[in-house]
């Protein structure tokens, strides 16, 4: 069923809105995970990713693909690092 191009537009400009509070959000999110030497750095990163979508929106899925990998790398990395420090905070208590 065709829909005016005013219509069109108007849902287009919600799933942008959608879309960009989305990715601020997962931003947002992965923050607080990251080494405040290193956040610097991140926010670089961020300004450049929010303008390459305000640019092109339709690089949106593409980008979201990309920061899912990214969030997955920084929790297998988080995960490795608590795994490394119980280790020696145990074999810390065993030599006690």
């Amino acid at each position: 069923m065709p829909v005016s191009s005013g219509l069109e537009k108007y849902f287009d400009a919600q799933q942008k809105k959608r879309t960009m509070q989305n990715m601020k959000k997962r931003f947002a999110d992965l923050e607080w995970k990251i080494d405040p030497a290193f956040m610097q750095s991140f926010v670089s990163f961020h300004d450049k990713i929010m303008g390459i979508v305000n640019e092109n929106p339709e690089s949106s899925d593409m980008v979201m693909q990309e920061v899912d990998e990214l969030t997955k790398h920084i929790e297998r990395t988080k995960w490795k690092y608590e795994l490394k420090k119980a280790e020696v905070i145990i074999k810390n208590s065993e030599k006690l």
